[in-house]
């Protein structure tokens, strides 16, 4: 498993700490001060897990995530910042990250963080995955319906694979939320968001192949059944 990490935070003493503890942990981690100096670093490597914050001196770091995922959509975000309001949250989850994490936090929390990211975007060991007439390429996170293309957003997309990989379970909120969401607490308790990503996908599904694949499962969660 690839195990860079690019790091772009402008306080040198966190970046420090954190990258001291990163490659102490397995990892290799690459630092960036600037929006700038991290593209340059981005540019040209591919990077499993890229550690953002978003106040930094030449520019917004929620600027570069639309930057990041049209060279390395792969790559996984993760937004670490003082910025704790809600809305820069939701718009940093909206522009494509994969998580946020607000400072002050434990190194402990940051590696834990990372590996779940890791767990859920690494499919390598299975590039082809099938399921009724669906196939999903998870190399290039495409999606086939009977031998057709379809387009699914990244969080359509996230769902659809993990329902697949446990299909016939059933998969509480909670479970949801950790694996496409990253623990996000954000939005947690709100039953309306969760239902609405799902329903998104029933409708898809049931579009392109006219089965209702996402049963709801009263006072659990949700599960995938095969007709």
């Amino acid at each position: 498993m690839n195990k860079k990490i690019l790091l772009i935070e402008d306080d040198l003493i966190l970046q420090q700490t954190i990258a001291d503890f990163l490659n102490s942990s397995g990892f290799e981690c690459i630092c960036a001060s600037t929006v700038k100096e991290g593209k340059q670093f981005f540019d040209k490597t591919f990077y499993p897990v890229i550690l953002l914050d978003l106040s930094l001196p030449d520019g917004d770091g929620l600027d570069c995530i639309s930057f990041i995922k049209s060279i390395w959509n792969d790559s996984g975000v993760i937004i670490i910042s003082a910025r704790d309001k809600l809305e820069d949250r939701v718009d940093g989850l909206n522009l494509g990250a994969d998580d946020y994490l607000v400072k002050p936090f434990h190194l402990s929390e940051l590696y834990a963080r990372i590996n779940a990211l890791l767990r859920r975007n690494f499919h390598l060991q299975a590039s082809i995955i099938h399921f009724e007439n669906i196939e999903i390429e998870t190399q290039d996170r495409s999606v086939k319906i009977a031998g057709e293309y379809v387009d699914f957003s990244k969080k359509e997309y996230d769902l659809l694979l993990y329902f697949i990989e446990n299909k016939n379970r059933v998969l509480t909120k909670e479970s949801l939320f950790e694996h496409v969401w990253g623990e996000n607490s954000v939005f947690m308790d709100n039953s309306d968001f969760i239902y609405t990503h799902i329903n998104r996908l029933r409708k898809k599904l049931k579009k392109h192949t006219g089965e209702n694949y996402i049963k709801t499962v009263h006072g659990f969660g949700y599960k995938l059944e095969i007709h």
